[in-house]
């Protein structure tokens, strides 16, 4: 009849009742060698013909219980639950690539075994349920109260809604160590919950110029200023995790200095805090065009904190005319979640279309169509001079060919520069602001850099590289963490991105500064493309639309070293590796 087992368990690690993976109930008491089966009903979900090797297949259950993913990996079968904690995204549209579950929206993944987290942007394990095979059908234990998975992308994304929280580490030896992390982004966050997870009992101080605990900042741009986020989506975690696993937050506190001899870090308004590691991620400062006549004028809003974006949905409440200057991407994204409702919305941008120096004029004049039609106006290659107001609030942008756009608001999508000023006189910075890090994201002795700021050797040529990618940034802080742990682990990850505009998503893996060519699988007209960037006869990079499976099968292929030569490529061809 074969028997229960769970991927959650090994033979020396039973479940208890309540436990932190299943609080609704144990799937069953003891291990593998001597369990006694949980007294919960058993769901007759299919038959187990029906799932092959390598498939991934959800299944509602009854009474309307969770969705259950059924995935068969080397010959055993292993149940979950069937959205990724992230955002939500249904992972039977992922696919299993070397024994890892890969959600098709941003790449996170869990390991087909046992749904253990092995890469962001989940924060979290994938929930296991108990599951057997019998009598050639496949059955599986679902608890009362199981610690699901969200469907819903805008609810707190990743706050603990499903698998274990980073182990907490009651009774240990006592840890006299402190490890400062600077920056309550991506990087510091995921720094933070790392060090916890790997076992460290020592003191964790998290200082963040920000007011707010660790929030989900990709989507300040897209559904919050939108309106179908609410300030209750946007933490990280919930309120008591960090009281939870003794991480001191010391909010809305500017770091001001740094002297490397005594291992000090110099904060405004507090004493200097001492630290036996550091880890710098300060993340960016949005440009605010000092030089440009007016740009103190009120309604003239930057877009890169939480506060920001606040600014932004007030100021634009009962706006009718609505200038983003910039096309970048916060500025693009900007303008798809505020067109409409009555507001009218122009951007004006340097380039003829948005994103071309990094995804092409193709790609960028299919972006500058769909915006179009929504509605929002284009200045293209055009130069502000001036921003023009009365009563010291903005009434205009002021073109250097003479033409004043009427503005209710500005919102200013420029770029970002690393937030790098207090380590002026402790580093020799990069012109951008940028720190160089090594492989092992090191810059000093018992200093580390990650996120926006850390200039680090990308891929195997090792070019330093400065990425500002959400993914990326939370990469790093789990491997500075580690290296602050002692364990030399050199970042290799393959940067990953994704924009979503209009509820049209783009996904990029690698990275391209420049390029001889790009190749179209597809077409790009129609939001339905992989597009390869060449260089040097190499493929380096890829951005789709409407491509999934090909994306996730080549940031695979990309990061393992084993992209196909350029010859061996062609439209309709599979990406997934002969053996999966």
């Amino acid at each position: 009849m074969g028997s229960w087992f769970s991927g959650k368990a090994a033979p020396d690690r039973p479940l208890f009742l309540g436990s932190a993976v299943n609080p609704g109930g144990a799937w069953y008491v003891g291990n593998r060698n001597s369990f006694r089966p949980a007294m919960l009903p058993e769901i007759d979900l299919t038959d187990a013909a029906s799932l092959p090797e390598g498939a991934l297949k959800s299944f509602p259950t009854p009474h309307e219980g969770p969705e259950v993913l059924l995935v068969r990996h080397e010959g055993e079968v292993h149940a979950f639950a069937a959205h990724c904690p992230h955002y939500g995204a249904p992972l039977a549209k992922g696919q299993l690539v070397n024994g890892k579950i890969v959600c098709p929206w941003h790449h996170a993944c869990f390991r087909a075994k046992d749904g253990s987290l092995c890469e962001p942007p989940a924060l979290d394990d994938l929930p296991a349920f108990a599951v057997r095979e019998a009598d050639g059908r496949v059955l599986v234990q679902v608890p009362r109260k199981p610690a699901a998975s969200t469907d819903n992308s805008s609810a707190t994304p990743t706050a603990e809604v499903g698998g274990t929280p980073p182990a907490d580490t009651p009774g240990a030896p006592a840890d006299a160590r402190t490890f400062v992390l600077v920056g309550g982004g991506a990087a510091g966050q995921y720094a933070a919950q790392t060090l916890r997870h790997e076992g460290f009992a020592g003191k964790i101080v998290l200082v963040s110029a920000d007011e707010k605990a660790p929030y989900d900042r990709t989507k300040l741009s897209k559904p919050y200023l939108a309106g179908k986020a609410k300030p209750a989506a946007l933490p990280l975690r919930e309120p008591d995790f960090y009281e939870k696993h003794r991480i001191d937050l010391q909010l809305g506190t500017r770091a001001t200095g740094l002297d490397l001899a005594r291992q000090e870090l110099q904060l405004a308004g507090h004493p200097p805090l001492r630290y036996d590691q550091l880890l710098l991620a300060p993340g960016g400062a949005p440009n605010r065009l000092p030089k440009l006549p007016g740009h103190e004028l009120a309604g003239v809003l930057p877009l890169r904190t939480q506060a920001d974006a606040d600014a932004i949905l007030a100021a634009t409440k009962d706006a009718k005319q609505i200038v983003v200057i910039g096309s970048s991407f916060i500025g693009m994204e900007a303008a798809s979640s505020l067109v409409g409702e009555g507001r009218a919305v122009t951007v004006v941008a340097q380039d003829k279309v948005p994103f071309a120096r990094v995804l092409g004029p193709e790609i960028g004049a299919m972006f500058r169509a769909l915006h179009e039609e929504k509605g929002v106006h284009f200045e293209p290659e055009a130069e502000v001079t001036a921003l023009l107001g009365e009563a010291g609030r903005v009434t205009g942008v002021q073109l250097k060919t003479g033409r004043v756009l009427p503005a209710d608001a500005v919102v200013l999508g420029v770029g970002v520069r690393p937030a790098t000023e207090f380590l002026q006189e402790a580093f020799l910075l990069e012109k951008d602001g940028g720190l160089a890090v090594d492989t092992y994201l090191q810059a000093a002795e018992n200093v580390y850099a990650a996120g926006d700021v850390a200039r680090f050797p990308l891929g195997a040529p090792g070019v330093p590289t400065r990425i500002e990618h959400w993914r990326v940034a939370q990469q790093h802080g789990r491997t500075a963490a580690r290296n602050m742990l002692g364990q030399r682990e050199a970042f290799t990850a393959a940067p990953y991105f994704w924009t979503q505009q209009y509820g049209k998503s783009l996904r990029y893996a690698g990275h391209a500064e420049k390029w001889d060519e790009i190749i179209y699988h597809g077409d790009v007209a129609q939001q339905d493309f992989l597009a390869l960037y060449v260089l040097d006869g190499r493929i380096i990079a890829a951005a789709s639309m409407n491509r999934d499976a090909d994306m996730i099968h080549f940031a695979e292929r990309l990061e393992q070293g084993q992209l196909p030569a350029l010859a061996d490529t062609h439209e309709g061809m599979s990406w997934a590796p002969a053996t999966n």
